[in-house]
């Protein structure tokens, strides 16, 4: 018996050996059809719990025996099986899964070979990892055509995003976004994570537009968020990042204190008229207040992301906190966000359902920016670190506030503002929740029901306060009268509810191939009927003089005034408004196909809008679209060097009913409306407010685009070449009339037609491919676009609404630039000259001497270009931008060239060579100059902000996948980050990007230089 058992272990011990021994390490790479690599694709062991996933580099690592079987699978790529055999290296290409396309079509998806649209897709590789905490500020010069443009180093603020132009002059110009099928608001990305974000695409012409009617006027971005995939094991993936911000240094020649003071003593003012020569040479403070103002902000980002699936159901979640510094002292962003996306279907995947629901909170602080002096200039931070004197020491503040108490000059503002930066306050809470549910039943084999809904809903209360206790708000109360207190305390709060419903019935049919699936005609018609419906409310106060003793921000507590009789200023004021707006629509497409060849689509749209009455409520809106795949040819299979070449076109409208640059913006054109208010000897009467225009209608941009698709070399150059004309008539504009009709002087009408007309080019390059003989990967990476815009039609006196600076006008540019050309200094007595009218040299010159620049602030010329290299491990990326066309006011030169302001605020060291007796030939005009403002708008302070940036700059390892075998993790990866590292541009200021007619004390976007760690397990 003692035999038989130690037989029986000796067998079994000896099956173990054999099983552990067939086990081999299997590595590899998943790409995808072009040949990128695909992150977190999973590979499994058929039959088993076993499985990996693929890492940044598209790598995997994996234990199976040479009869085990690989499955591969990724979401919207064909599922692949693969016997492990003898190798111990498997690498594979996925292929577009035919059922589950990647490329997206409006409202539906469809292959690369049957899409009509100009389009660019961006990946989650393109914009993860980044420090920037706006997921749309990451797109910027990686789309072509596409403008991102801030005009605040504010983290997390809202972005100007437009697309082939600007195509409208009172209506909104930025494009509808739509989140996982949900339409959100275009101006509320703070509180999006952009980790979850798995691909971006940017709809540009009306063969992807016009079927969203009136919402499509000026692009589409659908933004794809991350899913599990069906049959996943757990995946746990969590990223960490540390950044420093800081503030960009302008190229402006400011004096220094001892500089200043010799001036100032040349002068007989200010400080240095009370000081010797040698006091000055020996004066030990050289203040930069820019230095006090900024600072190096830190920041820290933590995001935790899960990812399962079973048979029928998958689910991703995220959880993500960001707490983003600003280079600005008093600046921040945190921000916390919650995640779940579900994928459901029925045992016989007739029906599926996809849901998607984020709950962020964002807390954002931040100061007030005003562009004007008077006493905004106390509480502008900007200003005074521009502006500061350079001989006051900011640790003497206590001493310097008591001297502007006493005199209120507003040289000592700089204290003032550091005073209020830290007693005062502004903060904006943010709750957004986006939801949504897209459904689908296949009736059968050829017809399938869909339907969408889904919300986004904004809530935001905001407070502003300026405490008592600040030095402000003393010499304000002393005003009022002895004993009396100050400072002001301003909240509201606003809750922005927007709903979306879809329903649709589509039919698709493929007909006539023959045994081989090959010559067949596709043919799919969808109906559509949507509804949308958005509901604002707000409410607020505002609350002048606070008790000392218990103010507390944001709270009563018997803080405020009770008081009231003896001053009207302590009565608080109070507002209420609200508004809702909405949309019925119905609209249809049809698509057909042959063979993957060649094939067209047509689409129409109604649209029924809140924002018009009578006939003008509804707008119809259509698009036709061709394509023609000529490598399906049998005349282009023998050129083999040509992978993929597909030709489209597409012509078609859509419409433009948002007037105004918000969404609930002149709701009630279309009404006269009536009011009360105080007449004669005070007595309340009742006026007209606004005069109604009922023949308003919406603007209508119809938009011819000729495209080229192509795949080269063995796919190693992929790019697209697009060509379109955009022509918006009816634009919104402002019709004159008596303010005896209308106290506003104006109506909104239909009145002027424009158009933009360009060309775009997108190129991807493999350099070098990484193989058996060769480490290193490369690619390359470019595009640009051109844009010529032209207004062709206003209905004003004229032809032109001239706005002192800029003009819009027939034959002109939008706002193009419209000013007296400046030609130098008059070497005979320090004058200013500048170019009249007809060619000659004046120093006084008249409105008639302008003439148009040919300029503005939108660039003609934009883009992007950059690297990947990989070798063994490691990894760098590089993306630069740039635009050009670019001109804008420098106003920040133009008060460093003011000598009015000496004694009051710096100025710069150009002074040095003014105009002098002795100094004729200079390009600074005598400080006694007699014109020094023409009153008149010239381009002496009009300057060029062109520039080429260096975007993003990334280094970092990959850890090897073989060494992580022996721990909990699939992949782990290190990396430094880079952002707005170098800018090449002749504008002096921090930041030459902006589309503002003239820069004056802006928030610069800074530089942020980050770390960061990401692992899966």
């Amino acid at each position: 018996m003692k035999t038989k058992l130690n037989g029986i272990l000796t067998l079994l011990l000896a099956l173990v050996v054999q099983v552990a021994f067939a086990q081999q390490t299997v590595t590899g790479k998943v790409t995808g059809p072009d040949g990128d690599e695909v992150i977190g694709a999973v590979v499994s062991v058929k039959g088993t719990s076993t499985f990996a996933s693929t890492d940044f580099d598209g790598n995997y690592s994996i234990q199976a025996s040479p009869e085990s079987v690989l499955v591969i699978s990724y979401t919207g790529y064909t599922t692949q099986e693969i016997t492990v055999g003898n190798q111990t290296s498997i690498n594979v290409q996925l292929k577009t899964d035919a059922l589950d396309t990647v490329v997206i079509q409006a409202y539906r998806t469809t292959t690369t070979k049957r899409s009509n649209v100009a389009s660019s897709i961006i990946t989650a590789k393109q914009i993860e990892d980044r420090p920037n905490a706006s997921a749309i500020q990451r797109l910027q010069g990686q789309v072509p055509g596409l403008t991102v443009q801030t005009a605040t180093g504010q983290p997390g603020a809202n972005s100007l995003i437009q697309i082939r132009g600007v195509s409208s002059i009172n209506g909104n110009t930025e494009p509808l976004i739509i989140i996982d099928g949900i339409p959100v608001d275009e101006d509320a990305f703070r509180t999006i994570n952009p980790l979850d974000i798995d691909s971006t695409t940017v709809l540009k012409d009306a063969a992807g537009t016009a079927i969203y009617g009136n919402r499509g006027a000026n692009g589409v971005i659908i933004i794809k968020t991350k899913g599990g995939s069906f049959d996943q094991p757990l995946t746990v993936s969590y990223t960490t990042q540390t950044a420093f911000t800081e503030l960009i240094d302008t190229e402006y020649e400011l004096y220094n204190a001892r500089e200043y003071l010799t001036l100032e003593n040349s002068r007989n003012t200010g400080l240095g008229a009370t000081l010797t020569a040698a006091e000055i040479a020996n004066f030990s403070v050289d203040t930069d207040w820019s230095d006090t103002f900024y600072r190096t902000g830190v920041s820290q980002l933590h995001n935790l992301g899960f990812r399962s699936g079973g048979k029928n159901l998958s689910q991703f979640t995220s959880i993500n906190y960001t707490s983003t510094e600003g280079s600005l002292l008093a600046s921040k962003l945190e921000r916390f966000t919650v995640r779940n996306n579900l994928n459901i279907r029925s045992k016989d995947e007739k029906f599926t359902m996809n849901t998607s629901l984020q709950v962020g909170y964002s807390k954002n602080l931040s100061q007030q920016e005003p562009e004007t002096r008077n006493n905004a200039i106390y509480f502008n931070s900007i200003f005074n670190s521009n502006n500061g004197l350079p001989y006051f020491d900011p640790n003497n503040i206590a001493s310097e506030l008591a001297a502007w108490e006493s005199t209120l000059q507003a040289r000592y503002s700089p204290f003032v503002t550091l005073d209020n930066v830290r007693q005062n306050g502004n903060q904006e809470d943010e709750i957004k929740i986006v939801a949504g549910a897209n459904s689908a039943y296949k009736i059968s084999e050829n017809w399938t029901a869909r339907y969408n809904i889904g919300m986004d809903y904004t809530q935001e209360t905001f407070l502003r306060f300026a405490s008592p206790n600040s030095a402000l708000a003393r010499v304000r109360a002393s005003f009022i009268g002895p004993g009396e207190v100050e400072g002001f305390q301003t909240e509201s709060f606003f809750r922005d509810f927007r709903f979306n419903s879809t329903a649709s019935i589509g039919y698709n049919k493929t007909f006539g191939a023959d045994e081989n699936g090959e010559g067949g005609h596709t043919i799919l018609a969808n109906g559509y009927v949507e509804y949308v419906k958005a509901h604002f409310k707000s409410f607020g106060f505002s609350q002048t003089g606070l008790n000392p003793r218990t103010f507390s921000p944001g709270n009563d507590g018997g803080a405020f005034v009770d008081d009231n009789a003896a001053n009207d200023e302590f009565v608080p004021t109070v507002n209420s408004s609200k508004a809702s707006t909405g949309l019925f629509s119905y609209f249809g497409e049809f698509d057909y196909d042959y063979s993957d060849k060649f094939g067209f689509t047509g689409t129409i749209r109604r649209d029924a809008s809140s924002r018009f009455t009578g006939d003008n409520k509804w707008g119809t809106f259509w698009s036709v679209a061709g394509r023609w795949n000529l490598t399906e040819e049998d005349f282009m299979k023998d050129i083999t060097w040509v992978n993929d070449l597909k030709l489209r076109a597409s012509y078609g409208t859509t419409g433009n009913e948002r007037i105004g640059s918000t969404y609930y913006g002149s709701l009630n054109n279309t009404r006269t409306l009536f009011g009360t208010g105080n007449a004669y000897q005070d007595q309340l009467t009742f006026f007209r407010t606004q005069l109604g225009n009922t023949d308003l209608r919406w603007e209508t941009i119809a938009t011819t685009n000729v495209g080229v698709d192509f795949q080269l070399l063995d796919r190693r150059l992929r790019g697209s070449l697009d060509y379109y004309k955009r022509e918006t008539s009816d634009l919104f504009f402002n019709r004159f009339v008596s303010p005896l009709v209308t106290p506003s002087g104006q109506i909104n009408a239909n009145l002027g037609d424009m158009f933009n007309q360009g060309v775009e080019l997108g190129l991807r390059y493999d350099l070098l491919v990484a193989g058996s003989k060769n480490e290193v990967d490369i690619d390359i990476f470019a595009n640009v676009s051109y844009n010529k815009n032209e207004v062709t039609f206003v209905d004003v006196p004229d032809g032109r609404q001239d706005n002192g600076s800029t003009i819009i006008g027939e034959g002109a540019q939008l706002n193009e630039f419209f000013v007296v050309p400046y030609r130098g200094v008059n070497p005979a007595n320090g004058n200013l000259l500048f170019e009249d009218i007809n060619g000659n040299l004046t120093e006084n010159p008249t409105l008639d001497d302008r003439r148009l620049t040919g300029t503005d602030t939108v660039p003609d010329f934009q883009g992007g270009f950059g690297f990947d290299v990989q070798y063994q491990n490691f990894f760098l990326e590089a993306q630069f931008n740039f635009m050009t066309g670019l001109q804008r006011f420098d106003n920040n030169l133009a008060d460093y060239y003011d000598i009015s302001s000496l004694g009051i605020f710096n100025l710069s060291s150009d002074l040095d060579r003014a105009w002098t007796p002795t100094n004729r030939v200079t390009d600074i005009p005598s400080l006694t100059a007699t014109n020094l403002s023409p009153g008149v708008a010239t381009d002496r302070f009009l300057k060029d902000s062109d520039f080429v940036r260096l975007r993003f700059l990334q280094f970092g390892y990959n850890f090897d996948s073989v060494m992580l075998d022996k721990t909990f993790l699939n992949s782990a990866r290190i990396y430094v980050n880079g952002e707005n590292l170098i800018t090449w541009t002749e504008w002096l200021g921090s930041d030459p990007e902006s589309q503002r007619i003239s820069e004056y004390n802006r928030y610069p976007t800074p530089r942020t230089i980050s770390v960061g760690l990401d692992l899966t397990f």
